[in-house]
């Protein structure tokens, strides 16, 4: 960490010190003494302002707004004094929807864990038989087909994550232990309040995302009117960064549903234990409920529990490997414990789903640990008990974020049910989340991912001619390089980021954005040091490689698409799919909606890699180009209580209708 950050880091504790017990004179005086750029934005970042919602906030306002104007330029102004002039109303309406939503519980009544699931499950269902169809439609492109699919799956998982918003809450203030069982009136009541809060939890996380991107620099607030609503308008901060994460996002949902990737160690290993395990669960839950296991649709379940394998790609690989060289040997325990609960839910959904409407009710029966330590036992994992107790989650949970990420609940030290039908697309996060938990796995998971970049280059036409280089001038390091490659006269000056977190919500972005950005300063640096050091080069290299070298590139790689082709004060930045395309060309295959490729076009082939064709492709992202959306937006409106917010969209291309239909870029 640079001096600048400690330095701001520092400050932000300092403030947040002086919010905490009120202290105005002591958050001016530090302030004033500390004003800075950075400082304004780590304000806005780490929401100073956003969780205290009194009335006596508003000279904090005053005060940061007279260090605003002292600081920024006038375009900087502009856009924090807007920033400053949301809070209040954004605040607003966010208590005036939190009141509600508590208010749903008021009349309640005392239900069980239990009873509370299945009242979530048929307010779930009721919402997602009002889902339109997603099959293609005729004439309709796979690039148009791929955007509609992408946007039906946000509008799934708004429902997913206000539903299970509404849970975690409600678990707060309804579940009683020894509830006594619902009338089928007061089941109905029950559910209707349920449903009510499921609008309300929506409305609360619209907000809460509405902020979340406007604090970490998504959105910009570019008009404010006052009024009975209060309307604001907003716009993407960095349009290109905003496509570009969008495009990524659909990129990994499209591999997923089309089970489309790559054969992975991990995976295989799983999917060993499958048949088996699934088919242990069917015959569990169908003797429970007296159903012949005939009648369960397993090609259906099958098929889910394909998707949820498609979830493995390179990052568990490697995770793996790093977890082997950290010395934790348990990690294949993990995911093959995590994978054998989700098959029990799922099988446990199926199994419901096959019963007739009059009896299909939740099967409360806890998750058979025992068949699943046998299923993880068998297939060579430990401790089983142990890992199963990480992977799960309790009601309520601090966040509903952790729900979602681990979508197990133990009800008692025994009883382990289910929720989401034990998949909420994420099992394999929860996973990740607690090996790395340790920092030693964290800190080998980089070197592993350092390593397969090396390697992945050098099975190409790139020659490797440094790593992990201190850049030193006058005996003192002034910054490090983790990779120096070599093509024709290019020098590539690489520093890789292993970004790790779950990217569930706008906080995993902005943290991986961080460490990006910081990346970029990093190579930059290392670029422009070796511009003005050439014998520094030529020690690392040799004279006649250096002699050769006439463009010196900065850049950084990832092991996560969600950047891949974004620019950071003029640093490309490239996951997988750019590195791909500039070691092994970038080609586009058009295919009819049955998948049939009937063309193939090539953007770059391998053989025209040359060095301005390798600096093009740094700044043109293949995404980009077969995108139905341009850089070009338009607003649509979102209302929310007192405040009216207009939200920028995507357009589509004008030349869309000239596009074959694009199934995906290689």
């Amino acid at each position: 960490m640079d001096a600048q950050r400690k330095r701001t880091n520092q400050s932000i504790k300092e403030l947040r010190s002086a919010l905490a017990v009120g202290d105005k004179e002591r958050f001016k005086i530090t302030l004033e003494a500390k004003a800075s750029t950075a400082l304004l934005k780590a304000i806005r970042e780490q929401k100073l302002l956003i969780k205290p919602h009194t009335a006596g906030h508003e000279p904090i306002i005053e005060i940061l707004m007279n260090s605003a104007s002292e600081v920024l330029s006038q375009k900087e102004l502009k856009e924090y004094l807007a920033y400053l002039a949301f809070i209040r109303p954004w605040q607003q309406s966010k208590q005036l929807s939190e009141s509600r939503f508590v208010g749903c519980f008021t009349n309640f009544p005392k239900v069980s864990t239990e009873q509370l699931l299945e009242i979530f499950d048929s307010v779930l269902e009721r919402y997602f038989l009002k889902m339109p169809s997603s099959s293609p439609q005729q004439h309709e492109t796979v690039a148009e087909f791929e955007r509609k699919l992408h946007h039906q799956n946000g509008t799934l998982n708004d429902v997913y994550f206000a539903a299970v918003r509404a849970l975690n809450d409600a678990s707060r203030h309804v579940v009683a232990p020894k509830a006594s069982k619902l009338s089928p009136s007061r089941r109905l009541s029950a559910t209707r309040h349920f449903y009510k809060a499921v609008q309300f939890a929506a409305e609360a996380n619209s907000l809460d995302w509405i902020m979340d991107a406007v604090s970490y620099g998504d959105f910009s607030v570019v008009g404010l009117e006052s009024g009975s609503p209060t309307s604001v308008r907003l716009e993407y901060t960095d349009v290109r960064r905003s496509l570009l994460r969008e495009l990524a996002i659909r990129r990994r949902l499209i591999i997923v549903i089309n089970n489309a990737r790559k054969q992975r160690f991990v995976r295989e290993m799983l999917k060993a234990s499958e048949i088996a395990t699934i088919n242990e669960a069917i015959d569990y839950y169908t003797e429970l409920v007296g159903l012949d296991p005939a009648r369960v649709e397993t090609e259906q379940l099958f098929g889910r529990s394909a998707n949820a394998l498609a979830q493995i790609d390179a990052e568990d690989d490697l995770l793996a490997v790093a977890s082997s060289l950290a010395g934790e040997q348990n990690w294949a325990t993990f995911y093959l414990t995590s994978i054998c609960l989700t098959w029990f839910g799922m099988a446990a959904g199926a199994v419901r789903e096959s019963l007739p409407r009059s009896r299909r009710r939740r099967l409360t029966t806890p998750i058979p640990k025992n068949s699943v330590e046998f299923a993880v036992l068998s297939a060579g994992g430990e401790r089983v008990f142990d890992t199963m107790s990480l992977l799960s989650n309790t009601l309520p949970s601090k966040s509903h974020y952790d729900l979602l990420r681990r979508p197990i609940l133990r009800v008692t030290d025994c009883d382990t049910l289910w929720l989401l039908q034990g998949d909420s697309g994420l099992w394999n996060l929860a996973v990740r989340e607690a090996l790395l938990s340790g920092g030693k796995v964290g800190d080998a998971y980089g070197h592993v991912w350092e390593e397969f970049l090396a390697w992945s280059f050098k099975d190409s036409d790139w020659q490797l001619i440094g790593r992990n280089k201190r850049l030193r001038l006058a005996g003192q390091t002034t910054t490090e390089v983790d990779l120096l490659l070599k093509k024709n006269d290019l020098l590539l000056v690489i520093e890789v980021k292993a970004l790790i977190g779950s990217s569930i919500n706008s906080y995993d972005h902005w943290r991986s954005r961080q460490t990006v950005e910081w990346g970029c300063r990093q190579a930059a640096a290392a670029a422009a040091f070796i511009k003005s050091n050439k014998n520094w080069l030529v020690s690392v290299a040799g004279k006649q490689l250096a002699e050769e070298v006439c463009h010196i590139q900065p850049l950084v790689l990832t092991n996560n698409d969600i950047l891949d082709g974004w620019h950071f004060e003029g640093v490309p930045v490239m996951g997988e799919v750019g590195r791909k395309a500039i070691t092994e060309g970038a080609k586009v295959d058009y295919t009819d909606q049955s998948g049939h490729i009937f063309s193939t076009h090539w953007i770059t082939k391998k053989e025209d890699l040359t060095t301005d064709r390798i600096l093009w492709s740094l700044k043109n992202p293949v995404e980009l180009s077969i995108a139905p959306e341009s850089l070009e937006t338009s607003h649509r409106i979102l209302k929310l209580r007192d405040l009216t917010v207009l939200i920028p969209e995507f357009d589509l291309r004008d030349d869309l209708e000239n596009v074959p239909a694009i199934a995906a870029s290689s």
